[in-house]
């Protein structure tokens, strides 16, 4: 299985991104929660596993995704992410958003393209993606996912949430 983490989180670049996907009060950043109880993703500081709780509840709010995934597909999502840990952020691909011009730094990441490729790289998505990854929101990519009829809203109080952090 695999299970993302979603924050609102407030901040410039964060508003940046809410205000190009029309959601001022929506999610601005996810992240994995790998088995081994960290919580990967695309920082300012770049990509980074970090500990449960780095982030002392500073967030408004946050969800977790479960997405049903095979064991072989779990295993290659997160061997991509820890593949590309210390790569850079991606500022230009946030710039981009609201200018809808291509600024991309490349080897950079933001968070929703690192998740969305590392879904890819497991072959996740039935299909692939009509658009590059870092174009894909952190809106697009909740709502891409939550289309999917097996994909489950949970909390860190569920039993699966414990089971899956205790593989690693």
């Amino acid at each position: 299985m695999i299970i993302l983490r979603f924050v609102y989180v407030e901040g410039f670049w964060q508003k940046l991104i809410r205000f190009d996907s029309d959601e001022p009060d929506g999610y601005s950043h996810v992240e994995a929660v790998t088995t081994d109880g960290k919580y990967l993703g695309a920082h300012t500081e770049g990509v980074e596993a970090r500990p449960m709780d780095w982030d002392a509840g500073k967030f408004a709010k946050e969800q977790f995704m479960l997405l049903p995934a095979t064991d072989a597909q779990t295993a290659k999502w997160q061997h991509y992410l820890r593949a590309v840990i210390g790569e850079p952020y991606d500022f230009g691909a946030i710039a981009a958003f609201v200018s809808h011009f291509d600024m991309r730094q490349k080897h950079h990441v933001i968070c929703s393209a690192l998740q969305t490729l590392a879904l890819r790289w497991c072959e996740y998505f039935p299909r692939n993606l009509e658009i590059p990854a870092h174009r894909i929101s952190v809106r697009d990519l909740r709502l891409g996912l939550r289309m999917r009829p097996d994909t489950r809203v949970i909390t860190k109080d569920d039993p699966i949430f414990a089971a899956h952090i205790a593989q690693g």
